[in-house]
């Protein structure tokens, strides 16, 4: 086989890898950004509030208004449970015990007023 040749087929099979490999998501506000549905979650952690915006796939704002939720993250070990509730037109806010991390692992659960739910998970 000529070098030519090796050198496409080594493109070629990496080609996939490029492809489907992606780094860290970061939304409007500069927080991590993960898919939950038909909604873009982005969790925003500063000291023990946690803001977390919500938008559609086009990345327009979605209105929280009746919304609620729930983000559980592990921290330090143990599981933190943090209540969400509508904080602004396209916000959910809550309060953690513990100061959290810049990027807590675990997941955000959202429920629209009609009953509706998404979770998107932050690894």
């Amino acid at each position: 086989m000529d070098r030519r040749a090796f050198v496409m087929i080594t493109v070629l099979a990496l080609l996939p890898i490029g492809a489907s490999a992606h780094g860290p998501k970061l939304g409007q506000n500069g927080g991590p950004q993960e898919d939950a549905g038909s909604f873009h979650v982005e969790i925003v952690p500063q000291g023990t509030v946690l803001q977390v915006y919500v938008r559609d796939h086009s990345d327009k704002a979605v209105s929280t208004n009746g919304f609620k939720g729930a983000a559980i993250f592990v921290i330090n070990g143990k599981a933190e449970r943090i209540t969400l509730t509508p904080a602004g037109e396209n916000q959910l806010k809550g309060t953690s015990s513990v100061d959290l991390p810049a990027e807590p692992k675990g997941a955000v659960q959202i429920t629209t007023p009609t009953g509706g739910t998404a979770q998107a998970r932050f690894k």
